[in-house]
């Protein structure tokens, strides 16, 4: 196809030696596999035409996998989208705080979810006591108790955010705030939730699994420190003023 399409001077000459030279090296190799086929030369007639298949594949993949993501174009500009964040938590405290703290910093439409094991009418009594403690909190952010027969706490919530997908079309977010000891010794002690919902969410390609670390240092020393500096009664307002002359005058 080379001499046809350049023709260059004699290129009749030059094309019949090429095609000549490529019929000898046919034949010998069709003459080398016939009698070498029994002594490993099979290995060869199979492995080169399963090698060139799989590579023609994968480059295939790539070639479509580069269309369906626009690579070489410019793509239209990003739009903001809503996002519904799910924080679960297990009571009020710091820990909850927190995760709620970095939900609000992601969006507005926040809800916090806690799962309650219904066990011969205490589930009744666990969630009035968390709907009244979180009322009298008020953090500006609904609580959803979730009732259970079983152990499970991962299931509900995963079950939960399938009713969010349906209602809604927005990207959800879990958002699982952990204590995160400095300590690698103390961390095996902590709740591993995080672990359990991602692998329940993990086919669910429109729900973001995310964790949020708070650190702590729960040493004895640090412990009694911060029992001191949160038990201490606040100064009177005379002992926190610097300017001079306060104390005197408040007397």
């Amino acid at each position: 196809m080379h001499w046809r399409r350049t023709r260059p001077p004699h290129w009749r000459q030059k094309a019949f030696i090429n095609g000549l030279g490529a019929v000898a090296t046919a034949i010998a190799t069709v003459i080398f596999l016939l009698t070498k086929f029994t002594q490993a030369a099979w290995v060869v007639v199979l492995a080169v035409p399963a090698l060139i298949w799989f590579f023609t594949r994968v480059h295939r993949y790539y070639d479509r996998v580069g269309a369906i993501l626009g690579l070489g174009r410019l793509p239209r500009k990003p739009e903001a989208k809503p996002i519904a964040v799910v924080v679960p938590v297990t009571g009020i405290s710091r820990l909850a705080e927190y995760g709620l703290s970095r939900a609000l910093s992601i969006s507005k439409h926040v809800v916090a979810v806690t799962v309650v094991h219904e066990r011969e009418g205490e589930d009744s009594a666990r969630q009035r006591e968390l709907e009244s403690q979180w009322a009298r909190w008020d953090p500006g952010v609904p609580l959803r108790v979730l009732r259970t027969e079983y152990s499970s706490v991962a299931g509900p919530i995963a079950a939960y955010v399938d009713r969010l997908r349906r209602r809604h079309h927005d990207l959800i977010v879990v958002l699982i705030p952990v204590a995160q000891p400095e300590q690698v010794r103390y961390r095996i002690l902590h709740n591993h939730l995080d672990l359990a919902l991602t692998a329940a969410l993990r086919a669910r390609p429109d729900v973001v699994v995310a964790r949020v670390p708070m650190r702590i240092r729960p040493t004895g020393r640090d412990r009694r420190r911060t029992t001191r500096s949160d038990d201490a009664p606040n100064p009177p307002a005379w002992q926190s003023d610097p300017r001079p002359g306060t104390r005197e005058a408040g007397r």
